[in-house]
């Protein structure tokens, strides 16, 4: 991690992409639709704008299904804007075997809603070659 000084906000974002980590190793995608914001969107690869818990769960179905099982989120920087936080990190995907299926980076907008940091905008994409 090359946060510049943690603060209150990138502790609370690494504590909340533990968790993400903790709910995506279950393989519970209703889990990690419930992290999101009700009016969360996913901007996906090859996808359409993903808004709304239901369709934020189906995505991470159709990846589960994929035979992704696990996922490792490096956070690279994490800005405080008050209620609103932006992240910009790696991420990797594994097997259930812990073999590497894909790596990337992303941007999170988080929001904190009722005392909690809530994904709000998610944009990832992959790093290896197509």
């Amino acid at each position: 991690m090359t946060l510049s000084g943690l603060t209150k906000v990138s502790d609370a974002i690494m504590a909340a992409n533990e968790n993400f980590m903790t709910v995506f190793k279950r393989i519970d995608a209703a889990g990690l639709a419930d992290l999101y914001t009700e009016d969360g969107q996913v901007l996906a690869p090859n996808s359409d704008f993903l808004t709304g818990r239901e369709s934020i769960q189906a995505l991470w179905q159709s990846i589960f299904d994929m035979g992704v099982k696990e996922i490792k989120l490096e956070i690279i920087d994490v800005e405080d804007h008050g209620d609103t936080a932006i992240e910009v990190s790696n991420y990797t995907l594994y097997d259930d075997e812990g073999q590497e299926l894909d790596k990337g980076k992303y941007i999170v907008i988080w929001k904190q809603r009722n005392g909690q940091w809530k994904l709000y905008r998610d944009i990832f994409n992959s790093s290896m070659p197509t």
